[in-house]
């Protein structure tokens, strides 16, 4: 069984589309869905060798068993993924994918965000994975924030529980706003949402007590 992830588009070319599907990776077209082509191949940098994990890129051409996918706004075909091992970014509109995970604090999550205006700023949030539970690292929650492309991670933690904190984010369930500073926003299977005014450096519970949160999206 597979499970569509996310469908992209280019707004200035509606024949565009990216389509990532977990447990089957990225697939594109530009000719309006007539052909499709698979775009998972690892870039040549030495940082895209080898993984040992059964979902991990592999042979160059397979794997990415993708979560959540965006484009960077005004950036041409830049892309990146959260998938079931790291955090991807593409400069190629999915031809390639580089590493971008070094620094974060596990490889597993579901949601990845783009700034609406700078493609280089990106928010996630890992979790521990399959093995140890899919809850955030050593039970307190962050939205780990990159400003340059993934080079860089740090973990926003202001206003999120630090102690005993077992919740997971899924695939839908971060969005943005296009404010000015951007908005952020996201929800867990625990019933809660979280909102940023301050572009992720702070962090505000605007509700609580909700069924598992499955999908967030900002209007504005």
């Amino acid at each position: 069984m597979l499970f569509r992830s996310s469908i992209l588009s280019d707004p200035a070319d509606p024949k565009k589309m990216w389509i990532g599907i977990s447990a089957a990776g990225v697939f594109a077209t530009e000719d309006g869905g007539e052909t499709w082509e698979r775009r998972n191949r690892l870039s040549n940098t030495e940082a895209c060798g080898h993984h040992d994990h059964p979902a991990a890129p592999r042979d160059g051409e397979t794997g990415h068993c993708v979560h959540n996918i965006m484009r960077a706004p005004g950036a041409g075909d830049v892309l990146y993924q959260q998938n079931h091992h790291g955090v991807w970014r593409s400069a190629d509109g999915g031809r390639s994918w580089d590493d971008i995970s070094a620094g974060l604090p596990s490889l597993f999550g579901f949601p990845i965000r783009v700034h609406p205006r700078d493609g280089n700023t990106i928010w996630t949030i890992p979790l521990n994975g399959d093995s140890q539970g899919r809850f955030p690292p050593d039970a307190a929650a962050a939205v780990w924030k990159s400003t340059d492309a993934g080079q860089t991670w740090s973990a926003k933690r202001k206003g999120l529980p630090q102690e005993s904190c077992f919740f997971t984010v899924l695939r839908q369930a971060m969005a943005g706003d296009t404010h000015d500073p951007a908005g952020i926003y996201f929800g867990t299977n625990s019933g809660s949402v979280f909102a940023s005014t301050d572009e992720g450096e702070s962090w505000q519970e605007i509700a609580r007590h909700l069924p598992t949160v499955l999908a967030v999206e900002a209007l504005g």
